[in-house]
């Protein structure tokens, strides 16, 4: 089988095993179409330079449009005997062309190849992960403004904090995403840069125009030095770096489901469809889906770290390690892709145990924070408020008593300043509505802040 290479070798076919233990082909399939398109558009600018007459531009890029739809439509039955897909797509087309096909390669190499191929790929896949997001966070703004009168404890260190309403808990998620669309915004602007036409390491004694092939293929720039073309692989280990945190993310957003809906807590409920049973414990309702979506992240985790360690200690410009690159890639895109859709479907399944939340907010240490920022509107130096409201719950922990229980004489004896009116304090709609901060989770505040999600994901 005829290869990209060779005159320095002999015609001696390669060893199986070196060539399977050598070819890429496996994993940088998912390159065909993109590898197609730009050999197209290669074929385009040799006819413009004079390296390709017309009729054989023609031809080729007939051959080329032919093998794209077959990439397109599943049906190209390629040889696991290629070395990788560039030398697939080069073979078919020798195989339809056997004359003219033999310049397409002109003025080209792998190492630009295979770099352009992914920053194709790359655009194509962070422009679809941003349309993920929106419409994860379309569904969690959803899920906000139908909960926006449910209040539950807010948890710090997985304890009881503060009363927060949950859709001010949900439209935490919809910024986290939302930094997670500007990283992607980020990356795509720095790999949006045409590689094509600097050769293997230093470039072509050919005049091409490497303009044009940059616009036809959509990109915005074009590479300024071919050493750096061809070695840089900074554009992937941010790209994965950005779908690490986006699993971090979504890994996190499970946790807070996951304990919610655990009868310890009973806030929510999770539908059945993500959920499993157990094989042997009937009364089971197990998050599995959510639980996979946690620890799944390590995969993408693993991705950067590998990536990281695979690049470290390559000397400039091209080594065949980089081969290696694209497997952590497309596994972490494929991945958060699945993971981003399933979430978006999950939440619309979410309902919400609002009377288990009120018996939780029973708890009257939770309006702690409440009395205390009471003192302070009455002139109490906070750091004193801090220590007569402390008192107060130690009081209680030690008498075993509600903060409710205690007279209002026995609290003078902690401050003069606590009057009747403290009591209304230890009530949740109380606390969420008495919050005054932009940002906060008073409920107004929320449902300002889920219109203007609303309106900028439209």
């Amino acid at each position: 089988m005829a290869k990209l290479w060779g005159g320095r070798f002999s015609d001696k076919e390669m060893d199986e095993t070196v060539l399977e233990f050598t070819s890429s082909l496996g994993v940088d399939k998912v390159l065909a179409k993109y590898d197609c398109l730009s050999s197209k558009v290669h074929v385009e600018m040799l006819a413009k330079c004079g390296f390709i007459p017309q009729e054989g531009k023609d031809q080729l890029i007939s051959v080329l449009d032919e093998l794209a739809l077959k990439i397109e439509d599943g049906s190209w039955e390629y040889s696991p005997k290629h070395e990788d897909i560039h030398s697939a797509i080069q073979s078919y087309v020798e195989e339809k062309l056997p004359v003219v096909a033999k310049k397409m390669h002109t003025a080209r190499s792998r190492n630009e190849q295979v770099v352009n191929d992914v920053r194709l790929y790359c655009k194509e896949k962070c422009e679809l992960m941003g349309k993920l997001i929106v419409a994860f966070q379309k569904e969690l703004v959803s899920l906000a403004e139908k909960t926006v009168d449910v209040i539950l404890p807010g948890y710090t260190h997985l304890n009881r904090a503060q009363p927060v309403v949950f859709s001010h808990l949900v439209m935490a998620y919809v910024e986290m995403l939302e930094r997670d669309k500007g990283r992607l915004k980020g990356a795509l602007s720095r790999l949006d840069v045409c590689v094509m036409g600097s050769g293997a390491i230093a470039g072509s004694a050919l005049e091409l125009d490497r303009e044009f092939v940059s616009k036809k293929l959509g990109f915005s720039d074009i590479s300024a030095n071919s050493i750096d073309a061809v070695s840089d692989r900074d554009f992937i280990v941010e790209v994965v770096s950005v779908l690490s945190l986006i699993a971090v993310h979504l890994s996190r957003i499970s946790e807070d489901m996951i304990l919610y809906s655990i009868p310890e807590f009973g806030f929510l409920e999770i539908g059945a469809d993500y959920c499993t049973g157990s094989s042997l414990m009937p009364q089971k309702k197990n998050p599995d889906v959510l639980e996979l979506i946690r620890g799944r992240s390590a995969q993408v985790i693993s991705a950067l770290n590998s990536l990281f360690v695979l690049l470290k200690a390559l000397p400039h410009s091209y080594n065949r390690d980089m081969q290696e690159d694209k497997k952590p890639l497309f596994e972490s895109v494929e991945l958060v892709a699945a993971e981003l859709a399933i979430m978006a479907d999950l939440v619309k399944t979410i309902s919400l145990k609002k009377e288990t939340a009120l018996k939780a907010l029973q708890d009257e240490f939770i309006y702690a924070t409440d009395i205390a920022e009471y003192l302070v509107r009455k002139g109490v130096a906070f750091k004193n408020a801090h220590d007569i409201v402390g008192n107060i719950v130690k009081h209680c922990s030690d008498e075993d008593v509600k903060i409710s229980d205690i007279s209002i004489a026995k609290l003078k004896t902690f401050s003069e300043q606590l009057e009747e009116d403290v009591y209304e304090l230890l009530d949740p709609v109380s606390s969420v509505n008495n919050k005054k901060t932009v940002g906060s989770t008073n409920p107004e505040l929320v449902k300002k802040e889920i219109a203007k999600w609303k309106k900028k994901l439209r």
